[in-house]
């Protein structure tokens, strides 16, 4: 029966469980000629995907990706590597691979790429017992490259990481106008990587790929005109991550002082997720991102007083994920605010600032918290010591929520005076016994007693509920390594202890 499905049947199937599972494939390509060519294809997609490339084993998986790619290199790739002593000249068992695998190839990561590479050069050492040169390496690189651009028909995810091999897939596009073409149908491209030749490689995609759906830019100098161009020319931009990698001060006011703002503004309607780091963004545009599912704002500078009364203005309905971290302002009631005119998707806040304006106005973040978010799943910012009664509001109204992360609302993260008292907020979680909680987080600042931290875990094991328990910069009054020990030992608690920093 299994060889009459339908050939596009399978691939449907076969795509579905090379989702879930790569693995499962690989018995599906045994089963018959029609299902191993359904098979192969999906199971050679993402071949350079960290997920694929990294784990058990790894080294000798991405040797046997790079081996299989270079033995279907034509005969004169391999005999340039021959003359350049890659392979060695009496190396005739190099065979041809039964399927095309470089035209399989859909998902490109240059640093993943070469990190296999470098597995496939150790190995070879073996028999050259020397190592390779930045030439030869460079050869390498470029044979294979060239050969994915030419024989794949179309390159669904691109990632340029690094900087000599940014450098080389410009020089192939350039000169050879075949290679373009797996582009035109380009849905992610990621530029992470410093090198003069980028200018182009941003130019010649403006003019190539017009439907990118995610775009993940970093800004290097002062040479923005061809990366606000490919953002202007994208007519389905749905993520867009944007960061800044220069200390120069364009750099940090790129959205106000280019047309980079004005570019992204005209994409408002169809962008769903937005992450600006390390550059100035003016609240008053996210009147402009009515669809905004995510955002992700890190530190993007000083805000006033006026800054944030324009936030509280901004009604962002369909937004389900916030991060807001930064060093500087935060007005905790006008962030309140915002929140109510967020509407009920909410499920991640994240709020990191180190210094609070009003710190005393924590209450009506927990309470805004309780009052709107029924999705929430994860919160991590500022409570009061104060504020049992707001927490266990929340607890009641988000009652899907699987992390809390609780900093001290004070107005200066770097000036503790002594600890916080923690033990009343910790005495309301273990009361409320949230159901879903899978993880707490102890943040920056905080004292309790290992007695509350005990009966918090026998709360959890009365419902048969593992947790997760960390802490940073704590005091923690008697001996809790044994209490924790025990119940880890019980099977009631999952993991505890110190974590090492969390970046402001």
């Amino acid at each position: 029966m299994a060889s009459h499905l339908y050939t596009d049947c399978l691939v449907k199937i076969f795509g579905f469980l090379g989702d879930n599972n790569l693995l499962s494939l690989h018995s599906c390509a045994l089963v018959n000629k029609s299902w191993s060519q359904c098979a192969v294809p999906i199971m050679w997609e993402n071949t350079l995907d960290e997920k694929i490339l990294m784990g058990k084993n790894e080294k000798k998986k991405r040797f046997t990706i790079i081996n299989t790619y270079i033995s279907g290199l034509p005969k004169v790739s391999l005999n340039l590597f021959k003359m350049e002593k890659i392979l060695s000249p009496t190396t005739n068992n190099l065979k041809y691979p039964t399927f095309p695998y470089a035209s399989y190839l859909r998902y490109l990561d240059l640093r993943c790429f070469y990190i296999a590479v470098q597995s496939w050069i150790d190995y070879s050492d073996a028999w050259t017992k020397k190592g390779f040169t930045g030439d030869q390496i460079k050869l390498v690189l470029q044979e294979l490259l060239q050969q994915f651009f030419c024989l794949s028909p179309r390159i669904n995810v691109l990632r340029v990481n690094v900087d000599i091999i940014g450098a080389i897939v410009v020089d192939i596009l350039e000169n050879n106008p075949e290679s373009r073409k797996c582009l035109t149908h380009l849905k992610e491209f990621t530029y992470f990587a410093e090198h003069p030749t980028m200018e182009t490689l941003f130019s010649r995609i403006s003019q190539i790929s017009n439907y990118i759906e995610r775009l993940d830019l970093s800004v290097y100098d002062d040479r923005t005109e061809e990366l606000i161009n490919l953002i202007r020319v994208q007519k389905n931009l749905k993520v867009l991550i944007i960061t800044n990698r220069t200390n120069s001060p364009l750099g940090f006011k790129f959205w106000n002082e280019t047309e980079a703002g004005k570019a992204i503004t005209e994409k408002s309607r169809s962008i769903k997720c937005l992450e600006i780091q390390k550059i100035h963004f003016p609240f008053y545009d996210l009147v402009h991102f009515k669809n905004l599912i995510e955002l992700n704002l890190l530190y993007s500078g000083l805000y006033n007083l006026q800054d944030w009364i324009d936030l509280s203005n901004i009604k962002l309905k369909n937004l389900q994920k916030i991060l807001y971290q930064n060093r500087n302002s935060l007005y905790l009631d006008i962030f309140s605010k915002f929140l109510g005119n967020i509407g009920k998707s909410l499920s991640y806040i994240k709020i990191h600032c180190c210094t609070i304006c009003d710190p005393d106005k924590s209450n009506n973040l927990i309470t805004s918290i309780a009052n709107n978010c029924p999705k929430l799943k994860y919160f991590s910012g500022p409570i009061g010591a104060n504020n049992s009664i707001e927490l266990g509001k929340l607890l009641n109204s988000c009652s899907i929520i699987e992390t809390l992360e609780l900093h001290p609302s004070i107005d200066n993260c770097r000036q503790t005076a002594s600890p916080i008292d923690f033990n009343s907020l910790f005495r309301k979680i273990t009361i409320k016994q949230p159901w879903n909680l899978k993880e707490l987080f102890i943040i920056h600042g905080w004292k309790f007693s290992v007695q509350v931290l005990e009966n918090f875990i026998k709360s959890r094991q009365r419902i048969s509920k593992k947790v997760k328990i960390f802490w940073n910069d704590c005091e923690i009054l008697g001996n809790y390594e044994k209490i924790c020990l025990e119940y880890q030992k019980n099977g009631a608690l999952d993991k505890y202890g110190k974590i090492n920093s969390i970046k402001y």
